[in-house]
């Protein structure tokens, strides 16, 4: 028995853990991983690829959960969601959830999908938030936004990814008297809908702050927290951006710390939350900002913000901000655009050319470890779950062993 005792206390407390990436910027919607024990030396040609699988034009990332890794597509004239197997890369199934969406700016989806037990759901956009069960991809409901509440569409497309909390499903439509709303997630029924808010590009954020559930929106016209359940308004603060731009996901520091970012030359705060109209921590406005994240989000590590700071036609810089201060430490010029994210003490990097680039972060400067050519045109982060990552660009999606050695 003392034996059988050690065997089970060993198998338990592994040095590595590996964890599930079921939804836009992971588990903790910061785009950071838990997992540990993974690759941080790469060889010159990077991470061995374990497969590819053939994708399609869009934007979204790839959501992991279950031994499957579930995005959305488009190819053919139609917009699809495409479940593989997370290990092999073989197709699971495709589903067809709307027709295809064209723009100036880049065809097929924004949105990842959001996984929750044996459900995924997701946001087209041109409209169709869409719920399927895992298992074979059939539709279980599905509502368009934009036709059920008498809504425009904004310029490049519905791009928040659906967020889950308890009971309900939360979205953007951007309707008159149906600015956000709430769905029960399980059969698309109506929870609530409230204000007249345009809708943005960011992530609804569910928090929990002085025992109250909110859920804080990042609308046309700036953020807005309502009560989770009902829908009723809580507090608002204006953050306008120009084109309605308010792309990034704010992101919950700790338990009641929110950083707030956008481009054309608006810049960044961090707010401190709480029941009603939330404090500010700090700012940084105007053209000089310490931290304008366009569209690719900023993250957090050991008291420091590094994100990918500049306007979309010029130069972007990659820089790291004193999360207390709000003070700008060091910034690596001109490194262009990309997508990051945070696992095992280190950032992997996703650029807008194809390159996948590992980084040390420093609270001294600007340490690259590695970089390799992989993709074409790419805007989406790097997924990491059970010591694999994934990307795409739109034609292929990779997976890559980072496990450690």
């Amino acid at each position: 028995m003392k034996k059988l005792g050690l065997l089970l206390l060993v198998v338990c407390i592994s040095p590595a853990f590996a964890a599930d990436w079921p939804q836009w910027l992971g588990p903790n919607r910061n785009g950071t991983s838990p997992e540990t024990g993974l690759l941080t030396t790469w060889p010159k040609d990077g991470p061995k690829v374990l497969w590819t699988h053939a994708g399609g034009e869009g934007y979204s990332s790839l959501a992991i959960a279950d031994g499957r890794a579930i995005t959305q597509v488009q190819h053919d004239g139609a917009e699809y969601v495409l479940a593989l197997d997370a290990a092999k890369g073989t197709k699971l199934w495709e589903t067809k959830v709307a027709a295809g969406f064209k723009n100036s700016y880049g065809n097929g989806p924004r949105a990842t999908p959001t996984i929750d037990g044996k459900l995924v759901y997701t946001q087209s956009p041109s409209g169709a938030l869409t719920c399927l069960d895992t298992e074979k991809g059939a539709i279980v409901w599905s509502v368009n936004l934009l036709k059920e509440f008498g809504a425009k569409n904004i310029s490049w497309g519905l791009s928040a990814s659906p967020t889950i909390d308890g009971d309900l499903v939360y979205a953007i439509p951007g309707g008159k008297g149906a600015g956000v709303a709430a769905f029960d997630k399980k059969t698309g029924k109506l929870a609530w809908k409230t204000g007249n808010d345009g809708a943005a590009y960011a992530t609804p954020v569910p928090v929990t702050v002085a025992g109250q559930k909110q859920v804080i929106f990042f609308t046309a016209t700036g953020l807005l927290a309502v009560t989770a359940d009902q829908g009723k308004e809580l507090w608002r603060v204006n953050w306008k951006t120009e084109y309605d731009c308010n792309i990034c996901t704010p992101i919950l520091v700790g338990k009641d710390l929110l950083f707030v970012t956008s481009g054309e030359e608006v810049g960044c705060a961090l707010f401190k939350l709480s029941a009603s109209v939330p404090e500010i921590a700090w700012e940084s406005k105007g053209g000089k900002s310490v931290m304008m994240n366009f569209w690719a989000n900023a993250i957090v590590h050991e008291g420091h913000l590094y994100g990918l700071s500049g306007e979309f036609n010029k130069k972007i810089h990659f820089n790291c901000v004193d999360l207390k201060t709000g003070k700008l430490v060091w910034s690596e010029q001109d490194f262009g655009k990309g997508a990051l994210t945070l696992a095992d003490g280190h950032i992997f990097a996703s650029t807008k050319k194809g390159d996948l680039v590992l980084i040390q972060p420093s609270a001294t400067k600007y340490q690259e470890k590695a970089r390799f050519k992989l993709m074409t045109d790419n805007r989406t982060a790097p997924t990491i779950a059970d010591k694999r990552l994934y990307v795409r660009d739109k034609q292929t999606i990779y997976c890559l062993d980072v496990a450690g050695k």
